[in-house]
C-alpha cells in the first residue's frame, strides 16, 4: 500500500499479538525509512545495510547480525525486530537492498538460529525498480 497509511503500525499490532497467542516473532522492517520496529523498540534502530556500509561486505558475520537483532521491550524475550535499510530516496533500489539484507539473515541461519516461529515481513508500498510493486 502507499507511504503513510499504517502499515508499519499495522504490522507492529500484529506481532504483538502474534506474541500473546504463544509466538515467538520476529519483524523485519523492508523501508529504508527504517521505522517499522521503532514503535516496538522504542527509537529507531541502526539498520542492516547501514552496517554493511560501516564495515563493508565481508564483514557481515554471525555476530554483527546478533547486534542487528534487537528485543522489543515488554515482550519478555518473544518478539525481536530488525531493519533492512536501503539507499536514500532516489538514490537506487530499495528491493536490492531488502534483498542483500535478507540474504544475509537466510544465510547465517538467523532465524532458525532464534527459533522464530512467526517471521513477518513489513514491505514498503513500492519502488521505481520492481523490487516491490504495489498491489
Amino acid at each position: 500500500g502507499k507511504g503513510g497509511i499504517g502499515k508499519s503500525t499495522l504490522s507492529s499490532n500484529i506481532s504483538a499479538s502474534l506474541v500473546t497467542m504463544g509466538g515467538k516473532v520476529f519483524q523485519v522492517g523492508c523501508d529504508p525509512k527504517r521505522d517499522s520496529i521503532a514503535t516496538l523498540c522504542g527509537e529507531l534502530k541502526p539498520t542492516i545495510l547501514d552496517e554493511l556500509g560501516l564495515y563493508g561486505y565481508t564483514a557481515i558475520n554471525e555476530e554483527l547480525l546478533r547486534n542487528l537483532i534487537y528485543e522489543a521491550s515488554g515482550f519478555k524475550g518473544r518478539l525481536f525486530g530488525s531493519e533492512c535499510g536501503g539507499p536514500k530516496p532516489g538514490r537506487g533500489c530499495a528491493g536490492k537492498g531488502v534483498e542483500m539484507a535478507l540474504t544475509f539473515l537466510e544465510d547465517l541461519k538467523m532465524i532458525e538460529k532464534y527459533d522464530f516461529t512467526v517471521v513477518l515481513y513489513d514491505v514498503l508500498g513500492d519502488t521505481v525498480c520492481g523490487g516491490f510493486a504495489m498491489p
